[in-house]
């Protein structure tokens, strides 16, 4: 597991917590090869964050790439797996080493998030009990992600931890439309095409966690 290459793709756009980010994924565990932030806009000052680490590169475009433009660049990667981020996730010391594990566990999108659609309900954020549909990120108790046990969701949220050799196959169904939903398709496509499914790992404290500052977001 050691020798197992990842690139993380973080994409910025006007939130700015990257240099804590970039900061937490170079204290990992199991340090990530490479760090491309996808930068869309000039919203976000960056280029001081390149003479941290000769690791990490800056991908600018003055377009907004949105939701798919992340995924995009993954084709370009040679490692062998890809973790993509949100702009407002800071995640613990060890997450990509267990990502690692989890992933070849289960062979699966490990995700630090997650939602499961309930069935002929296509509006969970309008349920009244939404823990049973929002996965790792609801708990009004904790700063940080919860999740009491690995746990089967519909599709990922907030970061995406996958084989690299998977990503292609989110392009063998083009998307409905390219305005949002990659968390979605991503899922379903990789479901429909490999039979790989999308899990939330357990994230019971602060330990082992996806998000520790989940607030980041609201």
């Amino acid at each position: 597991m050691n020798n197992q290459q990842v690139t993380v793709i973080l994409n910025i756009w006007k939130r700015d917590y990257v240099k804590e980010q970039v900061e937490s994924l170079l204290a990992q565990t199991h340090k990530p090869t490479q760090i491309w932030i996808l930068q869309s806009g000039d919203y976000v000052e960056t280029q001081y964050l390149k003479s941290m680490d000769p690791s990490i590169e800056i991908l600018h475009s003055t377009i907004n790439l949105k939701y798919f433009g992340r995924f995009s660049f993954t084709q370009f990667v040679d490692t062998d797996y890809i973790y993509i981020v949100d702009d407002d996730n800071i995640p613990s010391a060890n997450w990509i080493e267990y990502c690692i594990q989890k992933s070849e566990h289960h062979n699966s999108i490990i995700s630090s998030a997650g939602r499961i659609i309930p069935k002929n309900n296509f509006y969970p954020e309008n349920l009244e009990n939404i823990d049973s549909a929002f996965i790792g990120d609801v708990s009004p108790n904790f700063y940080h992600n919860y999740c009491k046990e690995d746990t089967l969701v519909d599709f990922g949220c907030n970061s995406w931890f996958l084989k690299a050799e998977w990503i292609k196959y989110i392009w063998m169904i083009h998307p409905y439309t390219f305005e949002t939903g990659e968390d979605i398709h991503l899922s379903a496509v990789l479901k429909t095409e490999l039979n790989v499914k999308t899990i939330v790992p357990q994230q019971v404290d602060s330990l082992i966690n996806g998000n520790l500052k989940r607030y980041y977001g609201s």
